[in-house]
């Protein structure tokens, strides 16, 4: 069975926000709601900065899953992690379980940025955009474009390469060699991250502060 992943690669990502705005153009989230977002690192004495996109890790052992009541969170296909937004309380367990502070919940009143009440999609709105407001939601690594064979809109968009889309299970050779060469962010958490990253200087395992 595939495992999907991004690797993300802070040597070659420029900071420009093609990922961020990708994801915001084909998920149509709520004002205030990121699935994706850049952070940065600086290194002051070799004057390099670090660019690097965050968002759900898709974990192995995903730690929102285990504490969720509602047994809203679940794997997709490919090991996705992914919200069925029907079955959340919006009890916010997966948002304090999170050591990414992955999970997302939109405002009820501003679901539009053309007017609080009104919807993001007034024309042929697709089932992946369409989403309870006020529940949990977060990356979803574009699973409707996966299952045919597409890539994630972030990574599609990159125009430095700095993201690829990998197959832990079936990785090609630059994929392998990425997948060697990359971090998990706070491996001490013990969740086995799929979203990793590379860096010369920049040392992701002891990272916790970021939020996705």
């Amino acid at each position: 069975m595939s495992k999907y992943g991004i690797i993300v690669n802070a040597v070659k990502c420029v900071g420009c926000h093609a990922c961020f705005a990708a994801c915001k153009a084909e998920n149509l989230t709520a004002p205030g709601v990121r699935w994706n977002h850049l952070e940065r690192v600086e290194h002051m004495k070799e004057g390099i900065v670090d660019y690097f996109r965050v968002s759900c890790m898709h974990c192995e052992e995903p730690k929102c899953m285990a504490v969720c009541p509602a047994k809203a969170i679940s794997k997709g296909p490919h090991g996705e992690v992914l919200v069925d937004g029907a079955k959340c309380i919006a009890c916010h367990m997966c948002e304090a379980a999170c050591p990414y502070h992955a999970p997302k919940f939109s405002d009820p009143e501003k679901q539009s940025y053309f007017g609080a009440k009104m919807p993001l999609c007034t024309a042929d709105p697709k089932p992946w955009t369409t989403r309870p407001a006020g529940k949990a939601e977060h990356c979803t690594l574009c699973v409707h474009r996966t299952s045919e064979g597409g890539k994630p809109a972030c990574v599609e968009a990159c125009p430095t390469g700095a993201l690829t889309f990998v197959d832990y299970e079936k990785p090609d050779d630059k994929s392998a060699a990425l997948i060697r060469a990359a971090q998990m962010m706070n491996e001490a958490a013990g969740t086995g991250p799929k979203v990793r990253f590379i860096s010369k200087l920049t040392d992701f395992r002891a990272m916790t502060s970021v939020k996705a």
